[in-house]
């Protein structure tokens, strides 16, 4: 007959293996967790940069709709009429984005309007009405975040006090 010995086992492969899960487990944790750092990273520039491209959709909407107004158009506006320099009036357009704004701004300093730069061939007799134009929108989950675009238009007018 055999002579079964038994022998006292240490668990030595078993301690060995739960370490190894274990830093396996620490290592696949930090990978997840930095993966949707970056998710969210991507996700908001996507906003970012579809805030910016809706603002300026929306700002050429509101000045193809002020344009539109023909003689009525705040776009003809001369210094006075403004109510001072930095004021400013809305002219978003109805169909705009509801989180977004466009107001246009008085940027001659002067009792008159200004002569215009010599890249635009000054002639005598006709002036440049300086307006600003400022679109912002509120944008991202909470709408925490804004995006500001500035443009200008320099408008050749037909004399000095002329809107025409």
């Amino acid at each position: 007959m055999a002579m079964v010995t038994q022998h006292k086992q240490q668990g030595v492969v078993l301690v060995a293996a739960l370490v190894m899960i274990i830093a396996m487990t620490g290592i696949a944790v930090s990978l997840m967790s930095s993966s949707s750092l970056d998710l969210k990273m991507v996700n908001a520039a996507q906003e970012s940069e579809t805030a910016e491209m809706t603002i300026k959709g929306d700002a050429e909407l509101s000045l193809r709709g002020a344009m539109n107004e023909k003689g009525a158009s705040k776009l003809l506006w001369l210094n006075g009429q403004f109510g001072g320099v930095g004021v400013s009036q809305d002219i978003t357009a109805q169909s705009a984005n509801p989180d977004s704004k466009v107001v246009l701004f008085n940027e001659n300093t002067g009792p008159t309007e200004l002569d215009c730069p010599p890249q635009y061939a000054v002639t005598n007799g006709i002036k440049c009405n300086a307006l600003r134009i400022q679109a912002e929108m509120k944008y991202g989950a909470e709408k925490k975040h804004i995006v500001v675009v500035h443009s200008g238009i320099l408008q050749e007018l037909g004399g000095a006090g002329q809107g025409q």
